[in-house]
């Protein structure tokens, strides 16, 4: 079975920076561009993470964007001294 194809038409200028840049990769152009798609998708869905993981963040009362160094250092042993509390000091008691 074979996929269903569909004619694009670009500016010349471009097919031939297309067409250099797959010479080169030792590609055809149609997996140059399939590459790049992928690569588009990637990022974008390392981009929701990472936007997911801020709002995260904010949600649970995390830095703030203005904090100072000594603000998010104060926020880190805070934090480290209550996981140690919960999860590590019996063992030493």
């Amino acid at each position: 079975m074979s996929a269903e194809t569909v004619t694009l038409q670009l500016p010349a200028s471009l097919y031939a920076d297309l067409a250099e840049l797959a010479s080169e990769a030792h590609q055809d152009p149609v997996a140059i561009i399939t590459e790049w798609v992928e690569e588009v998708r990637q990022r974008r869905l390392w981009q929701q993470g990472w936007e997911d993981l801020r709002a995260q963040v904010q949600e649970e009362g995390g830095v703030l964007p203005d904090s100072t160094a000594e603000e998010i250092v104060a926020l880190t042993r805070r934090s480290r001294e209550e996981i140690f509390e919960a999860e590590y000091a019996h063992l030493y008691r």
